[in-house]
């Protein structure tokens, strides 16, 4: 949270080295000295705003982390080029200028990064596609100064009104303008929108000052009135950083189609504009506008390529949460009613017999009352897990709900569905839940039923005869299979041993 005190100190620390600098300037005009010093008061508030961007990067959370962590990165490198600056001032050796002007130019790519990261939607994690997406704004940069290098906008002294040029950085500037205000209306949170307006605001006195310094016939040194304006602009982010307000940045209602939508548009902006100017660049530069052109592409396809997997991950995802109990794994009721639709189905088409078994866990809610219900989900895991284990790989085992299990059994008749019901009764038998309270052990009820005449194969009459001889086998004891009345005894009914006690106290 930010406090009155820091942001006090910070207002007015910057208010200081903002007065530093008039008087400087007042006192030392365009002499050697007085640009060395207007360059050193400029590092410093860079400086500062390095600092206010950390400090507000540690009192955020979610994705606003990364935007304040671009905003560190884009002024370290301003940084870095206004100590480049300073020293070519202090040495007078001029034939690194062109390493300098590259380094200013290249800390605005980092303000380029964060049309990309939407803060109502975006996952607190900093996405691998962001690494394209910087290689798009990087291919923008180089565009943009082969432009006004090799193409039509090569001549610096082109006015575009009045004493303000039409130069490299302005056209990369105005591009930027552009998608913050975009990026600001389509946000959701108002906050939002007041962030990039800010930051649109810094940008556009940063166009305009890059306008009128960058021109040709202005002939702007070090040390005059000029640098004001500089060091004006580097107060904005400061008190933007300073004045940096986490628990204002609401998080919005989930809107998946709006957010993808929006986050999609803006990976397009920056090639686009690319193309547009690498073609102007191609008229007389085809072969170097070309392999600038090729990287910018590649990174796209590789964008679309990536979303379309995690788009059929996705998919895959959602259709298989949407078929499977959350808790056990096992096909919910829908998913296993529609193996038995279909195993109906080709009974009534080829007459190929296949059982239905209705499983019950005994004294299930006894777990739940002396151990919690946390207990009885280990327990409803560790039983699914074994029924899935123990039946064939063909044969399919779903939640019907509660503590039951509905397992349908394909190619098998009367007593081939009988003898994989006991199967499952004695894996089940077997199986000891390790728990906090010591091992449980599970005992399981089931009622069988076999489709055996195809007029009498409806899926509700099936899961009624196994649902009846479920309940019969509770009544006679538990821990048992019982099959469906209305069929014929089997040569041999599986009941329970006596030596076989029942695993709760009564």
């Amino acid at each position: 949270m930010v406090t009155m005190s820091s942001t006090r100190t910070t207002i007015i620390a910057a208010g200081l080295l903002l007065l530093t600098h008039v008087a400087i300037l007042g006192t030392f005009g365009n002499q050697p000295l007085g640009a060395v010093l207007s360059d050193f008061v400029q590092l410093l508030l860079g400086l500062l705003c390095v600092l206010t961007c950390v400090q507000a990067f540690r009192r955020s959370g979610s994705v606003a982390r990364y935007f304040w962590r671009w905003l560190v990165v884009s002024f370290l490198t301003w940084m870095a080029a206004q100590c480049l600056g300073t020293f070519i001032d202090i040495t007078s050796n001029h034939s690194i200028d062109f390493v300098d002007d590259l380094l200013f130019f290249g800390a605005q790519v980092p303000l380029g990064m964060l049309i990309f990261l939407d803060p109502d939607h975006e996952s607190n994690h900093f996405d691998r596609l962001h690494w394209l997406d910087f290689l798009q704004v990087c291919v923008f940069l180089v565009s943009v100064y082969l432009y006004f290098s090799h193409g039509p906008g090569r001549l610096t002294t082109m006015s575009l009104l009045g004493p303000f040029g039409w130069t490299r950085s302005l056209a990369f500037n105005l591009t930027l303008i552009a998608a913050f205000i975009l990026r600001g209306a389509l946000a959701d949170s108002g906050v939002v929108r007041a962030f990039f307006g800010r930051m649109a605001a810094f940008l556009v006195g940063s166009a305009v000052a890059d306008s009128y310094a960058d021109f040709a016939p202005n002939n702007l040194q070090s040390g005059t009135w000029f640098d004001l304006v500089w060091t004006a602009l580097l107060v904005i982010p400061v008190l933007i950083a300073a004045t940096w307000h986490q628990e204002e940045f609401p998080a919005s209602p989930p809107r998946p189609a709006h957010s993808f939508v929006i986050n999609q548009f803006f990976p397009l902006l920056y090639p686009f504009f690319s193309m547009l100017l690498l073609v102007q660049v191609a008229h007389t530069h085809k072969m170097l506008a070309s392999a600038i052109l090729v990287p910018s592409f590649a990174a796209l396809c590789i964008r679309v390529l990536v979303i379309q997997h995690r788009l059929a991950q996705a998919r895959e995802t959602m259709q298989f949460e949407a078929a499977h109990d959350a808790l056990t794994g096992l096909p919910n009721r829908g998913a296993i009613f529609d193996v038995l639709e279909k195993e109906a189905q080709r009974f009534k088409r080829g007459g190929q017999p296949f059982g239905v078994i209705m499983a019950d866990i005994d004294f299930f809610k006894r777990i739940n009352d002396n151990y919690g219900h946390p207990t009885g989900d280990l327990v409803l895991q560790q039983v699914a897990c074994q029924l899935k284990d123990t039946v064939r790989s063909y044969d399919s085992v779903g939640r019907y709900g509660g503590e039951e299990f509905l397992i349908i059994t394909p190619n098998c008749d009367r007593d081939a569905t009988l003898a994989s019901a006991e199967r499952l009764r004695r894996s089940i038998a077997e199986l000891e839940v390790p728990t906090a309270f010591g091992a449980i052990q599970v005992r399981l009820s089931l009622g069988v039923v076999s489709a055996s005449n195809p007029g009498d194969c409806g899926c509700s009459v099936l899961l009624r005869r196994a649902d009846d001889a479920l309940y019969r086998a509770k009544a006679h004891g538990r821990n048992r299979v019982e099959q469906a009345s209305e069929e014929s005894p089997p040569a041999e009914t599986f009941v329970t041993p006596a030596d076989e006690t029942l695993p709760y106290p009564s």
